[in-house]
């Protein structure tokens, strides 16, 4: 997977690059609602998988060794590109916002100054500095004057401002202001990328008189190379080049320069960023099995419910389990779970780049040491490879006892339970829906239940059980996995019961009567519709709109009792047109004004109640709603052939046909496209057949 990098010059170590790594902030998302893939979805789930975004798996390995599983006390708020999320899935932003929640920034707040450059420590660095000449009692107070002003000049070439006629203070006489000077003169050259002359500069400060400025100095050394190294490995847009354009010279040199920081400061201000930088020169030299190792140790020591705790693991997944053109490599049975579960992905991702590499089982064999003292998770790990690469269902079995009576689950438990309920599912095994229904008394962590609701939820649709998941006694209560059964799989019996059912939300009893109404409507139950039109609240909303019902909370159910129903041709209410439907179906003005009702509402190109899920996911194993939808090009071809039809209805019909690719040539009524020379016969038809009619009259041109 290719990556944009962004190094921070905040020296706090590999900053991992924002908005990257299977992130979704930018385009709404809806996963796919199954249990178990292979292929990197938009979002995760709360069971550790190849499916799942790497930074999330290895987030709640972390907090799960650590005994805190996920325990945020609610779930986080969802956007607009999150809505189809539910509560099953969750994306590496909504889970650091549940998890460590920040206080709302201002909205005039635009984040730091240069962020995501070298010049991000300018203004944090200015108060260290001004600071430093405060506490230096050999500076006169106009020395101490000048060199504050002097810092501004950093400033305008970090803003790439005309420097030329800036000028350093001159008046300088103490040896204490001499080394501030050639701090900020080190300092320039380092911001202007002048890295020979920033080197020289703050290698010149190594006995300077003032302590901070010898510190910092030394310090600012391996910044330097490290950036040196890294001058040409990046394109005019950002991105990075790989490790053959890495001047391994200037690592060698700054590796050196920031041991013999830590050395003589192994406590100084600068000592935790110094440490973070040594782990970019392990990077930049390519020498991912030293930095394995080192994030091994930081996973066991950094405190697993900090913020700090995410941040290590962003960077572990942007220059780790995803390395590019560096080997991968895993240290400790952490980091190895989560490199193993990302190299069981198909061979290539949502993006088009290879993988990581395939993942044997010898290869696994050869990690048992690795794993020794967690073998709980050596087994999930071996039992994840006989599920998602071996197919071998009854293998997970052996290698996951049933362990479904919990009172609670820490996340690798949970995760080993669930792949055993997918593993019986897979199996066909009689007992799965037992085992679901036992697994949700212990399921209390965030995106638990709901997880383990679909699993039962998949098997009962598979099952043909639908009516079982809208049982006052159900276990499914989950409002969004309802909503999938209900739009996509269940019948007009479980449709009318779920729409009156006044203990789930408004939001899914509209979705279900809305689905009854609409499929009775355009599969040929029109008695039915008469039948059910009245179950219509008259608070009913009608401009909701039609988009997902999945996400949406207001369901336009009122267009049934207070849509359009004519826009020139003379229609009634859709109840009137369907009961003269379901008296004769072959009414030919009835079907028009059916046709014009789905026109009018917006219901053209809309299809989400008639498009099912992959048959893996749930909503697309079962059909209990009997026929096909009618599309309005059906209805007009249907009376254009019938030369009995009224000579107006008919007219209309080929009118309401040429309009169906008004005007951008493609269909818009459903149905097949016609190619133009057909919608030329049309229009001439209308105009040779009918010359007299308003509709002939009106239409003027064929598209």
């Amino acid at each position: 997977m290719k990556r944009k990098v962004m190094w921070s010059a905040a020296g706090a170590g590999l900053l991992a690059a924002s908005g990257v790594a299977w992130a979704c902030a930018d385009f709404s998302c809806s996963p796919s609602w199954k249990l178990g893939s292979t292929s990197h979805d938009c979002a995760s789930n709360a069971v550790l998988s190849p499916g799942n975004d790497s930074r999330v798996n290895l987030l709640f390995l972390l907090r799960g060794k650590a005994g805190l599983g996920v325990d945020a006390a609610k779930y986080p708020a969802l956007e607009y590109e999150s809505g189809g999320y539910g509560r099953n899935f969750v994306d590496w932003q909504l889970l650091n916002e549940s998890l460590y929640p920040k206080p709302p920034r201002a909205e005039d707040d635009e984040g730091s100054d240069f962020a995501g450059s070298r010049c991000i420590s300018l203004n944090t660095g200015t108060p260290a500095f001004l600071s430093a000449l405060n506490a230096n009692p050999a500076l006169a107070a106009r020395e101490r004057s000048a060199l504050g002003t002097a810092r501004q000049r950093l400033e305008q070439t970090c803003r790439s401002d005309d420097t030329a006629g800036a000028t350093w203070p001159a008046d300088l006489s103490s040896p204490a202001a001499k080394a501030f000077l050639g701090y900020l003169q080190a300092s320039d050259a380092f911001y202007a990328e002048r890295w020979a002359e920033a080197e020289q500069g703050f290698a010149a400060l190594a006995q300077a008189p003032d302590p901070w400025v010898r510190e910092t100095a030394a310090y600012m050394l391996g910044r330097v190379n490290l950036n040196a190294a890294q001058a040409k490995s990046f394109d005019e847009y950002g991105w990075y080049e790989g490790l053959k354009t890495i001047e391994q010279t200037a690592v060698t040199r700054a590796k050196a320069q920031l041991a013999a920081y830590l050395k003589a400061w192994p406590n100084g201000r600068y000592a935790v960023s110094a440490t973070g930088l040594q782990r970019r020169a392990l990077w930049l030299e390519g020498n991912t099995t030293g930095l394995a190792a080192e994030y091994a140790r930081l996973l066991g020591s950094v405190p697993a419910g900090s913020a700090e705790a995410a941040r290590l693991v962003e960077e572990i997944d942007n220059k780790l389990l995803f390395a590019g053109d560096r080997p991968a490599a895993a240290s400790g049975p952490l980091l190895l779970a989560a490199l193993d579960l990302v190299q069981m992905r198909d061979p290539v991702t949502e993006e088009g780049a290879a993988a990581p590499g395939g993942l044997t089982e010898a290869d696994l064999a050869a990690q048992a040491p690795a794993f020794a003292g967690e073998p709980e998770l050596y087994g999930f790990v071996q039992a994840s490879h006989a599920f998602y690469v071996q197919k071998d269902y009854r293998k997970v079995l052996t290698l996951i006892p049933d362990d479904a009576r919990r009172s609670d689950y820490a996340p690798v438990a949970f995760s080993r339970q669930v792949l055993r309920g997918m593993a019986l599912s897979a199996l066909g095994d009689r007992n799965t829906g037992g085992f679901w229904r036992e697994l949700l008394g212990g399921a209390n962590a965030l995106w638990q239940r709901p997880t383990v609701e679909l699993g039962l939820a998949l098997h009962m649709e598979r099952g043909g059980q639908i009516a079982q998941v809208f049982a006052k006694d159900s276990p499914v209560q989950d409002t969004t996995i309802r909503k999938i059964l209900l739009t996509h799989s269940a019948g007009p019996a479980v449709l009318r019961s779920a729409a009156q059912d006044g203990a789930h939300p408004q939001a899914e009893r509209d979705a279900a009567l809305f689905t009854l109404l609409y499929k009775q409507l355009t599969r040929g139950d029109y008695a039915g519709f008469v039948a059910n039109r009245p179950l219509v609240p008259v608070s009913a909303s009608k401009d909701a709109g039609l988009w997902n019902f999945t996400e949406q909370e207001t369901i336009p159910v009122g267009l049934f009792a207070k849509g359009r129903w004519s826009d020139g041709y003379p229609c009634q209410s859709i109840t009137v047109t369907a009961q003269k439907l379901a008296e004769n179906s072959q009414d030919t003005a009835a079907q028009l004004c059916l046709g014009d009702f789905l026109r009018l509402n917006a219901f053209d190109g809309w299809n989400e109640l008639d498009d099912s899920p992959d048959k893996d996911e749930l909503g697309g194993a079962a059909r209990d709603f009997a026929g096909k939808p009618l599309t309005r090009e059906a209805i007009y071809s249907g009376i254009i052939a019938n030369r009995a039809a009224p000579a107006n209805d008919r007219a209309y019909a080929l009118y309401r046909m040429v309009n169906c690719y008004a005007p951008s040539g493609y269909n818009g009524c459903g149905g097949t496209d016609a190619e133009v020379s057909q919608r030329k016969a049309w229009f001439t038809q209308l105009k040779r057949e009918y010359p007299s009619s308003p509709w002939a009259k009106k239409l003027r041109v064929y598209w």
